[in-house]
């Protein structure tokens, strides 16, 4: 297809071009929208020429104000290349959408519009273009589109191109484009600013556009209230004088019908948000009106006649509010001295409850009970509170008792209510709630209330937490609604991510509404660290009264009323620990079981109860019994929502029969209500109970009698059988639906649940209620696609099953009874999302924020058979009708069985005899016999009933006959439908214990004396008892086909067909049950194989990895549509689905096998669900045939399953079968390969020996932990036939020759199979006693000589006959020819030939040259696994392929490389063996693909179509040339058979750890259907000749040192597996060994030996030049030596010289010192001259110091004379 951008312009381009054409040709406008016109069709044109366009189901996303709206991209198509075609005609969709400016805003989803109209491009809009006109093309063609309405490309093109002509035809309106583009920032904020309507769940653009296109039309509008509002449900609209509906309001509805009329008109014309949110205005004036009048005409006339005249919630709260006044006018009276005032005041109100408690026995309309009931309940509480205040002597408003009380009072000055509690005070928010009920308010209560109340005041959140059926929710929706506010509730799950709840937070902030989260530890903790951030900013911007904040990137309001609760039921499933940060932000509320005393007793009073404290205490005290004294039952259910409902039961009775005593009231209700849970083994006791709370009362049941003449005609109707326990069940069941909108149909598999709601629906039916039923498995699809989910990436939202479902009901308009019923398993993961669903709030949360509401006509129905992973929380939401087996019993169904029977006298025997045989057969049975699966009971009798309608034919019984030939017939089909499970051990045959109870229990029929009741059928001309022998076929050996697909009929095997053949015809359930290897699904495919062309099979292989949608697309492949939603096998074939291992998918954590609900949910209902469309698939023509094996896997399978299913066990042969089988086999061989005579007479001797060897060690060697493989069945005696199959005459010319080579097969088949050496010698021992006691006259010698070798290749590589090895040098030469012509073709190999090494090439080829031989080769890494295994593929001719790991590599790309493989060996017939070892398992599920390839060669979906159909037809001319039709099944079995026959799989895997044995279970056909060749460790002899090998290379060594080394490196390392052991023994511990860590020591003395070497010559060399070194040196010493002695003379002279002048410097030295000493003498002398004159200039000094003050003293004095003072002196 050409480039789409070359085809198709994009709309930017084309809207250029088109302004441009209207800026320059506006005066010819038509002309160029009419090129428009024709451009787009051209387009179209092209596109619809060169591919054909297939609309597929999508959904309008919404998408972001900032740019143009998207719709997401289309789901992957075939048949479109890229979806390129679809996108952009959306693309163009969405940007003409645009231009009328809907802007689809996922970003608020609570209480705010998520819708744009700019006010200019209205005006505008509509100045030219009906506005409603081109919004409802827009929405009409998407919703088309995404119905997938529209399937033609042709009218598509025309419905678009209509569009552009409406969106072109205002040139003002197009003109105007880009300015409105540039106006979006400014429209978001004028939207975020006036924009509050409130809105849940608009976010889908299905509501949204419904509310757009219809935005001129209210009545339209009007059914979305309920999803904008909390309790407006519908409009009064304003009618002219001819009654048209006029777009003025006049009043509302609320949900529960309570009608009332708006304080004035409300206009709703114009733009719809702005109509709006003037209904929004409206509706809070007229609650805040109504309040103002209620409050004021109070006093004016009595209560009970003034609520009357108000509303219900105006006059709750008005009763509160005068409540409150009057309360504190008894506070000030009493500071006045009136002691008696608030006394007085509880009488007033004892007086006016009881009041209330009169009118509620009177005739009431619904809505003024409810009304009456809920201020009662309050009223209750404010007595209780008054009482309490009088007996704690409060004489002061402000005691705490009061203050802490929820207290409404009127402000005059603010003409509002005002909620105080404690020191916090909120205005009341005048949302209308409707005629709602209240909670009892108890302590707890007003706990949770300050609490909450508290966290409000000091701006943080709440965090009530408690166990289940503690009020948690309804305590914070109750506060809510005592404060007039919207509280919002939401069920958390797991897919709820930080941006669907930062969504929600956005919207509650800019509305002002409380959102409750419950259960809000079920999202994922990681998404918990952001939600914390985000309440944390919206906490901040209430504390810093900002109108405006941040959040998340947006601008956004916010109103100061906003509250965040979150709700926790802490350690249940599935919940996390909250982060700190978050637990910051919460204020906790712990949550306790109340005072349910209390509460009864209220609830009694508000039902009209006069005694009501006394009855509940009696009611509590009842519970309180059940609880300890009842059984443990998982589905008991004693809490707050169990005593609800009885009480709603109570006071329905109550007013329903005016005229009886209370207490029988109560006694019945609890009577009544309570049975219908209760196991039998617990009916006396709770009887009991009942009697002594309420002795001598024996109230009658009440009953509605044409009711249940009703009940009775339906299940007439339905062919059942209309007995009173079950007419009483359909009675409790609608009972139950009346108090309760969830309910559990509880009871084990065949007890008749789903009969019990069907006879139910079909009696609404008969009424004429047209009721509707939608059934559902929950477990057959994961909780993504039960619920839906959010692309992380492109926040796409993909609707899940459930919620399509439930939308689709509560969309249909009637009131008819809807259910929809949830067969399938409970477990936390998914029924806590439907919490919030089965609790009051009735509503479906989901991760998108949409809200989906429970209608009053919906119930959930939940269809199990136990709750054993259900919580507490889960449990006390519904109501139980739990079913027991002795309820309804297996009666019921064998009369209405019988009552099919046409023949009237075959009806009397037939009653008679199920009286007679079966219930003495369920007795017995339930204690005695052990069965190979558990069954239930019913499915006995149902397969008894299934083999008679086989069995009572016309021909074998006339209608004339004796009734002893009924007796015959019935006998034999008991005997089958009971015994047919009977297991077979090593031990005890339980078949033989069952004849032996049977011909003693039950004698008027005579069985043949030997033998067992299991090995005769009845001749039908006789009637008599023949053996089945009679009937077993005849064998004949096919040399072409492969033994383990040959099927030898025996005794066994034609019964068992026999009733195949009856029972696949009648379309019943069959199911083969055995251990592996017992020949079930050889048994069973050959059955299938044999069914005329009017049957299809289809293969269903299980694993452990099968999940419901691989099933499904298994199941899907083989259908074609049929019409409607029907589909079924091509044309008017039958369908049946074969499979294999039922037990083996994996079970989940809650006990339930996902595949196996697909299963039942088709058998039961005959339908699944289209996993894409979610829409409903009927499946027709099909039916079930399976294999089990109950040793592995799961074991069992549900017993809802299993009841299903005609249960047939499939023992290991008896000997006698065994002896058949085998001789029959050899013996034709022998015959038609010509061997001597001799040697065919031999043939029974040797089968005998064989079967007593098979025996032996199937005893000897058992099964273990380590040893799981140590199984030995049928698979094995096959495979040892199969090599004596091989045997040609010149093999085996004498007895002792077949006997070798029967020898050696065993030793293939067992001892390779044996995993260490103690073991292998037993087995040598055994088979060497076998030998001795089966072949008496044979030679031992001879018999016993080694080696015992037989290979294809003994007589040269290219001749493949198998014969003898003579010897094993005869053997080593064959191997390393084969080795060295290997080399040269491929990468050389470098093996060493030793002994153990050529007998695992001759063991790995034996396995290659089998038919369909694959190989498991088990062994340490470095064993010679892979290497030997390429050496046998090349001497098999074999080309060998490896997957090639590298990144990213997936089961997608095994898958390619397995296909290429098909291809190769079954259309080129190429020969392969694919080889795989422990390293290329990447990942576990690449072997879900090996083990279907070794199980049965079909892989699904491994080929596309068009490969397959290549296939096909290149398989078409072999298949003729076989003379068998080439028919697509016989093309595709016959392509099937060549690749399993020319691929070989062999398997590499280690022993070590648990891997493997993890791997055996998980995938059992890797054990099963392979030959296993276990790698021991290598022997000494192995070990010496290897390194002798290695070391030959090695050319240092001597030949005498190779030797001795070689030898010690063996010993070296066995002695260090020695030590491995002992370390194991000591330390628990584990140190491997491998041939690898040999080979590596030999490598490493290699190295090291090369290493030293090179270390010893470098030390050599240095050595020598040391030598050279030193000789040098010494020659240099002797020069040295004589030039010293020439020195030496020199030196001496010079020495006597230096002497002499030595003697005259002493002379002088002493001269001076003696100089030296006069001169220190005198050195001393003047020393302590010097002390003695510094010693006196110091004295001196200091008498200076003391001198010279008194000396500055004179001298200042000598100043202060003057002439006067000298003057007489002078005279």
């Amino acid at each position: 297809m050409q480039v789409l951008q070359e085809r198709y312009q994009t709309v930017e381009d084309r809207q250029e071009k088109i302004e441009a054409k209207i800026n320059d040709l506006s005066d010819n406008f038509d002309k160029i929208r009419e090129e428009m016109k024709e451009s787009i069709r051209g387009s179209n044109r092209q596109f619809i020429k060169t591919k054909q366009y297939n609309v597929i189901n999508t959904n309008v996303s919404t998408v972001n104000p900032n740019t143009p709206p998207e719709i997401p991209e289309k789901p992957q198509n075939p048949n479109v290349e890229s979806g390129k075609i679809f996108d952009n005609l959306n693309n163009d969709i969405a940007e003409y959408s645009n231009y009328g400016k809907i802007i689809l805003s996922g970003d608020l989803n609570c209480r705010t519009g998520n819708f744009i109209w700019d006010n200019n491009c209205h005006e505008t809009y509509t100045n030219d273009i009906s506005s409603p006109q081109m919004i409802s093309k827009l929405a009409n063609f998407m919703a088309d589109v995404d119905t997938g309405c529209i399937t033609d490309i042709n009218q598509m093109t025309k419905q678009f191109t209509d569009i552009i002509d409406t969106a072109t035809s205002c040139v003002k309106f197009k003109l105007n484009a880009k300015k409105l583009k540039k106006k979006r920032k400014r429209k978001q904020e004028w939207f975020n600013n006036n924009c509050e309507l409130m809105m849940k769940d608009v976010r889908r653009s299905a509501d949204l556009l419904d509310i757009l296109s219809n935005g001129n039309n209210p009545p339209v509008v009007s059914r979305h209230l309920t999803k904008l509002f909390d309790s407006m449900s519908k409009l009064e609209f304003e009618k002219d004088d001819k009654g048209n509906i006029l777009k003025i309001a006049v009043g509302m509805y609320s949900k529960d019908g309570e009608y009332v009329t708006l304080d004035k008109t409300c206009d709703l014309n114009g733009q719809v948000e702005a109509w709006l949110m003037r209904l929004l205005n409206s509706m809070c004036s007229t609650i805040m009106y109504e309040m103002c009048e209620s409050v004021s005409s109070y006093e004016e006339k009595p209560r009970d006649q003034w609520l009357f005249d108000f509303p219900a919630q105006v006059a709750l709260c008005g009763t509160q509010i005068w409540w409150t006044t009057e309360v504190n006018i008894s506070f000030a009276r009493l500071e006045e001295g009136y002691e008696n005032a608030l006394k007085d005041y509880s009488k007033k109100q004892i007086a006016q409850l009881n009041n209330l408690i009169t009118m509620l026995i009177g005739n009431l309309s619904q809505g003024d009970r409810q009304k009456i009931m809920t201020i009662c309940t309050i009223d209750v509480h404010a007595r209780d509170v008054i009482t309490k205040m009088i007996a704690n002597k409060v004489d002061s408003s402000q005691s705490f008792a009061w203050l802490s009380q929820l207290r409404h009072r009127w402000d005059d000055n603010e003409k509002d209510c005002f909620a105080n509690i404690c020191d916090a005070q909120f205005r009341y928010s005048h949302e209308y709630l409707g005629n709602t009920p209240r909670l009892v308010i108890t302590p707890l209560t007003d706990r949770c209330y300050i609490t909450l109340t508290q966290s409000l005041h000091l701006v943080m959140s709440g965090a009530p937490a408690g166990p289940a059926g503690t009020g948690k929710t309804e305590t914070t929706k109750d506060l809510g609604r005592a404060l007039g506010i919207m509280v919002y509730v939401f069920n958390c799950s797991e897919q709820m991510d930080y941006k669907s709840v930062g969504n929600i937070y956005k919207g509650l902030a800019q509305s002002g509404a409380w959102g409750c989260f419950d259960e809000f530890n079920r999202i994922a903790v990681e998404v918990l660290s952001v939600i914390a951030v985000q309440v944390k900013s919206i906490q901040d911007a209430i504390k810093e009264k900002k109108l405006r904040f941040n959040f998340q990137g947006e601008n956004i309001s916010i109103k100061w009323t906003v509250g965040l609760f979150i709700t926790m039921n802490p350690g249940y499933a599935g919940r996390t620990e909250l982060p700190e940060n978050l637990k910051a932000l919460f204020r906790p509320c712990a949550m306790v079981v109340p005072d349910f005393e209390l509460i009864c007793e209220i609830m009694l009073v508000a039902e009209g109860f006069l005694e009501a404290r006394l009855l509940a205490r009696k009611f509590i005290t009842l519970y309180s019994l059940c609880k300890e004294l009842l059984s443990k039952q998982d589905h008991y259910d004693w809490g707050l929502r169990a005593i609800k409902s009885v009480l709603v039961v109570a006071g329905s009775l109550k007013r329903g029969d005016p005229g009886r005593p209370e207490d029988q009231v109560l006694m019945r209700a609890l009577r009544d209500f309570n049975i219908p849970k209760i196991v039998t083994d617990d009916v006396p006791i709770f009887m009991g109970l009942i009697g002594d709370l309420f002795p001598a009362l024996n109230v009658p049941r009440k009953r509605d009698l044409e009711f249940e003449k009703e009940i009775r005609k339906a299940i007439i109707d339905q062919k059942l059988q209309p007995e009173e326990n079950f007419i009483l069940k359909v009675v409790q069941l609608q009972e139950l639906f009346e108090v309760r909108h969830s309910v559990f149909d509880l009871g084990a598999a065949g007890v008749g649940k789903s009969k019990v709601w069907g006879s139910l629906f079909k009696t609404y039916r008969n009424q004429g209620k047209k009721p509707t039923a939608l059934d559902l498995d929950p477990k057959s699809v994961t909780n993504d696609e039960l619920f839906g989910i959010i692309n992380p990436a492109t926040r796409e939202w993909k609707d899940g099953l459930f919620s399509v479902l439930m939308r689709d009901l509560a969309n249909m308009p009637s009131d008819n009874p809807k259910w929809i019923v949830l067969d399938g398993d409970i477990d936390p993961m998914w029924i806590e999302s439907l919490n919030t669903v089965m609790d009051d709030n009735k509503i479906l949360t989901l991760a998108s924020n949409e809200r989906i509401t429970l209608t009053p006509s919906m119930r959930l129905l939940f269809e199990i058979s136990h709750l054993k992973t259900a919580t507490p929380a889960t449990v006390s939401r519904a109501g139980i009708l739990f079913i027991n087996a002795a309820d309804v019993g297996w009666n019921p169904y064998v009369q209405s069985w019988i009552d099919t029977r046409e023949v009237q006298s075959e009806r009397a025997n037939l009653t008679i005899l199920f009286d007679k045989y079966v219930p003495v057969c369920l007795d017995t049975l339930r204690v005695r016999f052990k069965k190979v699966t558990p069954v239930p009971e019913i499915s006995q009798v149902q397969m008894l009933c299934y083999l008679l309608e086989c069995l009572l034919t016309p021909e074998n019984t006339p209608p004339d006959c004796h009734k002893e030939v009924y007796e015959l017939y019935f006998v034999f089909a008991c005997v089958w439908a009971f015994g047919s499970v009977m297991f077979q051990d090593q031990l005890v045959d339980y078949r033989v214990e069952f004849t032996k109870w049977w011909l003693t229990e039950f004698k008027h029929i005579k069985f043949p004396g030997h033998g067992t009741v299991f090995d005769y059928y009845i001749d039908a001309e006789t009637h008599k008892f023949e053996p089945w022998t009679k009937k077993v076929m005849k064998f004949e050996l096919d040399p072409e086909m492969p033994l383990q697909a040959a099927l030898v009929h025996t005794a066994e095997t034609t019964r068992v067909k026999y009733f195949l053949d009856m029972l696949v015809e009648k379309k019943r359930p069959v199911m083969l049950v055995g251990t592996a290897g017992t020949g079930k699904t050889v048994l069973m495919q050959d059955k299938l194989s044999s069914l005329p062309d009017e049957f299809m099979v289809a293969n269903v292989p299980f694993n452990f990895y099968t999940t419901s949608a691989m099933l499904q697309g298994i199941l899907e492949k083989p259908l074609e549509k049929k019409a409607g939603r029907n589909y079924g096998p091509p044309g008017t074939r039958r369908l049946i689905y074969f499979v294999d291992d039922m037990n083996m998918p994996e079970v989940d954590v809650y006990f339930t096998v996902q595949p196996h609900t697909l299963i039942r949910q088709h058998i039961d209902h005959g339908h699944w669900y289209d996993r894409a469309k979610l829409t409903l698939k009927e499946i027709h023509n099909t039916q079930y045939v399976a294999c089990m094996n109950p040793t592995a896997g799961s074991f069992t399978i549900d017993s809802r399953l299993q009841r299903h299913f005609c249960v047939f066990s499939i023992n290991f042969p008896n000997v006698e079968a065994l002896q058949t089988i085998y001789t029959s086999i050899l013996s034709q061989h022998l015959n038609i390969s010509g061997f001597p005579a001799a040697v065919q007479k031999y043939s029974t001797l040797l089968v005998n020996g064989a079967l007593a060897l098979h025996a032996k060690v199937s005893t000897t060697f058992l099964p273990t932990a380590i040893k799981f493989h140590y199984v030995f069945n049928l698979r094995d005696l096959s495979n040892i036939f199969q090599g004596l199959l091989f045997a040609m005459p010149d093999c085996a010319k004498t007895n002792i020759d077949l006997i070798r080579l029967w020898m050696h097969e065993a030793g293939r088949v067992y001892g390779d199979k044996l995993a260490d050496e103690n073991d292998i010698e037993i087995f040598d021992k055994l088979i060497k006693d076998i030998c001795k006691r089966s072949f008496e006259d044979t030679n031992e010698e001879i018999l016993f000589k080694k080696p015992n070798i037989f290979c294809h290749f003994a007589t040269g590589i290219g001749d493949p006959k198998y014969m003898p090895v003579e010897g094993w040098p005869a053997l080593n030469k064959l191997l390393t020819e084969a080795l060295d012509n290997y080399n040269e073709l491929n990468a050389i190999m470098n093996l060493v030939m030793f002994e153990d090494a050529m007998s695992h090439v001759c063991k790995i080829n034996r396995i290659l040259e089998s038919p369909r031989g694959n190989a498991l080769l088990i062994g340490v890494g470095g064993s010679g696994k892979q290497s030997l295994s390429r050496l046998a593929a090349f001497i098999s001719s074999l080309d060998v392929f490896q997957i090639t790991l590298r990144k990213g590599y997936s089961i997608a790309d095994l898958k390619v490389d397995i296909a290429q493989l098909y291809i190769k060996t079954g259309l080129k017939n190429i020969g392969m063996m694919f080889l795989m070892t422990d390293a290329q398992v990447a990942d576990e599920k690449f072997l879900v693909l090996i083990n279907d390839l070794l199980a049965s060669g079909e892989i699904p979906d491994l080929l596309p179509d068009d490969e397959i159909e290549n296939i096909i037809n290149g398989m078409r001319n072999e298949v003729r040339a076989t003379g068998m039709e080439d028919s697509r099944e016989n093309c595709w079995k016959f392509f099937i058979d060549k690749v399993r026959k020319s691929l070989k799989v062999v398997l590499c895997f280690s022993p070590v750890g648990s891997t493997l044995r993890v791997r055996s279970r998980k995938f059992p056909a890797v054990t099963n259907c392979t030959c296993i060749d276990w790698f021991h460790e290598w022997p000494i002899e192995a070990l010496n000749s290897v390194s002798q090998r290695f070391l030959q290379e090695v050319e240092l060594l001597s030949p005498d040192m190779r030797t001795s080394i070689s030898k010690f490196m063996g010993f070296v390392h066995n002695s260090v597996n020695t030590m491995s052991q002992s370390y194991l023994q000591n330390e628990r511990r584990y140190n491997y060994t491998t041939p690898k860590s040999f080979l590596e020591q030999i490598k490493l003395y290699q190295n090291l030996l090369k290493k030293k070497n090179l270390e010893l010559q470098a030390k050599i060399v240095r050595l020598e030049n040391g030598l050279e070194k030193l000789r040098s040196t010494a020659q240099q010493v002797d020069d040295l030596k004589s030039k010293l002695a020439s020195q030496e003379v020199e030196l001496a002279q010079k020495n006597e010289d230096a002497n002499k002048l030595i003697a005259v410097v002493g002379a002088e030295t002493e001269k001076v010192s003696a100089e030296k000493a006069i001169a220190d003498a005198e050195e001393k002398k003047v020393s302590k001259i010097n002390e003695e004159v510094s010693k006196k200039q110091t004295d001196c000094l200091a008498d200076l110091s003391k001198a010279e003050p008194a000396l500055a003293a004179a001298v200042e004095a000598l100043n202060t004379l003057n002439k006067v003072y000298l003057f007489p002196v002078v005279f």
